[in-house]
């Protein structure tokens, strides 16, 4: 069955023959799918019910995917896996959508076995978040708390999606050690990584938060070899 999860994913796509090839496809894997072909009604049914996952469609009716997203992280269901579907495939198209608070993205056309490969990642990736020991985690004027998923640096709260608080944890828990690029590839997608640059784009937007004009950057990227958080305190090597 796929590891099929307990609540359905809401499908959010105004095209009905990719909506229906995309609900036949998982249900035929276990999963259950709710379809809305607008935001407007993707919005009544979130408020209503409850989801595993969200897949967006970036360009739809009304309510557009991007608009749909924030509305989601600023309230509605702030924990809410969301993967969005574009047929935009620029860097700065991505990173529109993932400071709109999507998790994870596919460009069309796309095959539906990876489609489903990335649900299942972002639904765990979602559960060991929830699931994760409490306690705080600081690096100089960074810190990130578990239990509560707050995150703020120089007294800032700053808001990130599910997989920017993934990538951020792992590199917190293990600085000031750099985390090898691959085995931050299998703590996000398992052994299916995405084969585009994803995680360049996921690293920029957490980039983009947590060393923000006029402080001192902790995040660092070790070309052709992994990421780290290092205090600025820390000695250079």
């Amino acid at each position: 069955m796929n590891d099929a999860p307990p609540l359905p994913v809401l499908l959010v796509e105004d095209d009905p023959d990719l909506a229906a090839n995309i609900q036949d496809f998982l249900e035929q894997n276990g999963w259950r799918v709710d379809h809305a072909p607008n935001g407007a009604l993707a919005m009544h049914q979130l408020i209503n019910g409850r989801y595993s996952a969200g897949i967006f469609d970036l360009r739809l009716p009304g309510i557009g995917g991007l608009e749909l997203c924030e509305r989601v992280r600023t309230g509605i269901a702030p924990a809410l896996p969301v993967l969005m579907l574009t047929a935009a495939g620029t860097l700065e198209d991505r990173l529109r959508g993932f400071r709109a608070g999507a998790d994870d993205y596919l460009v069309k056309p796309f095959a539906l076995a990876e489609l489903l490969a990335r649900l299942q990642a972002l639904i765990r990736r979602a559960a060991g978040i929830a699931h994760s020991p409490g306690g705080t985690l600081c690096i100089d004027d960074l810190q990130l708390c578990i239990s509560t998923r707050e995150v703020s640096r120089d007294g800032q709260r700053l808001t990130l999606t599910n997989m920017g608080f993934a990538i951020l944890e792992k590199l917190m828990r293990h600085s000031p050690a750099i985390v090898l690029r691959s085995d931050l590839e299998f703590h996000l997608w398992g052994d299916e990584p995405p084969g585009s640059d994803s995680l360049r784009t996921h690293i920029a937007t957490l980039r983009a938060s947590i060393d923000p004009p006029g402080l001192p950057p902790l995040l660092l990227t070790h070309r052709g070899v992994g990421f780290q958080l290092l205090s600025t305190r820390h000695p250079s090597s």
